[in-house]
């Protein structure tokens, strides 16, 4: 269900008075770019000045947007901000598109700490916009930006009042990506903002595409198997042959936490688990929309990360088997970040370096329908 609220701001100026190419954009905290992946194909909307911290994150993005001015570095420092928005400004971009780092917001991090450096990024997305001037502003993060509170007030109705203070009509909220066309529930925290027209957040979909939709028709692998299917790959996951006997007496859609014994969670070498949360040797569940994809999607103590399995049959004692005792491959994960199975993911990006972009991505479809209320 998508919370939201919208704000109204009459402009000062007309659309013409800015000197502005309406297909051009700013892309702020792009990581690998995957959730603008459809922006340019879709609406015409193409990333003309881009910033990104971490060198091989830019590397990818640039690899998929050869157009674009990439500045890789830290915002914070003033060359790089003013580097920014000589670009942004030089190349006429009409918007910008922002996805702080939301680690300091997001439950999924136990060490969160709203009020870090990290956490205060937004500031300098508002910073750029003061400078800028853009038509329009998307920016994204987790869903508790909208309820966490620094000084007492929510931090994403901080932005919503700057943005309001800056003649900028806004609409905000938090959508499940699930509601469109995407078979992963990803609550995000969206504010929409434009200077010359009322916007909207885009109206969900009731309709689930499950995990069976998605991934069901791809061949069973177990750990250490490899399929001829480009990125259906097992064959790197390290699981112990202990824990992937406890996942395979672990039923679709439940945890090893409630196996009989000796199937509870064990660690790597066999010893009993200490971890505490239902949610780790837990798989996912056939009939829904996968869970929320998280940067450590191969570790069986993660956040639900095992392939839903198959019933195969009984063991010597009586009790259920199932069958894919593993995480999610690369290309069942591209599914369920509703992108196709030719993604060009770069042939030099690590396994690890892939599960960390799609952890952290804005859902590409997610982000076509929000673009798509403004454009």
């Amino acid at each position: 269900m998508q919370q939201f609220g919208v704000i109204l701001q009459k402009s000062a100026k007309s659309t013409q008075e800015f000197n502005f190419k309406n297909n051009l954009y700013t892309s702020i905290f792009t990581s690998a770019g995957i959730g603008e992946y459809y922006l340019e194909k879709e609406l015409g909307l193409v990333s003309t000045v881009s910033c990104e911290i971490v060198a091989n994150r830019a590397k990818w993005y640039k690899e998929l947007n050869p157009q674009t001015e990439m500045v890789c570095g830290d915002i914070t420092e003033k060359e790089v901000f003013e580097k920014l928005v000589k670009l942004h400004l030089e190349k006429g971009c009409c918007g910008v598109m922002a996805s702080p780092v939301c680690r300091d917001f997001t439950l999924a991090n136990y060490k969160r700490d709203p009020n870090s450096k990290r956490a205060n990024l937004y500031k300098y997305v508002l910073k750029f916009v003061r400078r800028t001037n853009p038509i329009w502003v998307v920016i994204e993060n987790s869903d508790q930006m909208l309820k966490v509170k620094v000084n007492g007030k929510i931090v994403a109705l901080k932005i919503v009042d700057a943005l309001k203070a800056m003649g900028y009509n806004v609409a905000y909220g938090v959508q499940d990506s699930c509601g469109f066309e995407t078979p992963q529930h990803r609550r995000r925290t969206v504010i929409i903002a434009h200077k010359t027209k009322e916007v909207s957040l885009p109206i969900p979909s009731n309709k689930i595409i499950t995990l069976r939709d998605a991934i069901g028709n791809l061949p069973i692998l177990e750990c250490g198997q490899k399929s001829s299917i480009k990125w259906h790959d097992a064959s790197m996951f390290k699981w112990t042959a202990s824990q992937i006997a406890v996942m395979s007496h672990t039923p679709s859609g439940k945890s090893a936490h409630d196996n009989p014994a000796p199937w509870t969670p064990v660690n790597a070498d066999g010893n009993p688990s200490g971890a505490k949360f239902r949610c780790s040797f837990q798989r996912r569940n056939w009939d829904d929309a996968c869970n929320a994809i998280l940067q450590d999607s191969k570790s069986i103590s993660g956040f639900r990360t095992c392939h839903p399995g198959n019933f195969i049959g009984y063991d010597s004692s009586g009790l259920p088997v199932y069958d894919s005792a593993r995480p999610l491959t690369i290309l069942e994960l591209l599914r369920v970040t509703g992108l196709p199975d030719d993604y060009p993911i770069p042939n030099w990006a690590s396994d690890n370096l892939i599960r960390q972009m799609m952890g952290e991505c804005w859902v590409p479809k997610h982000a076509l329908a929000c673009l798509r209320q403004i454009i």
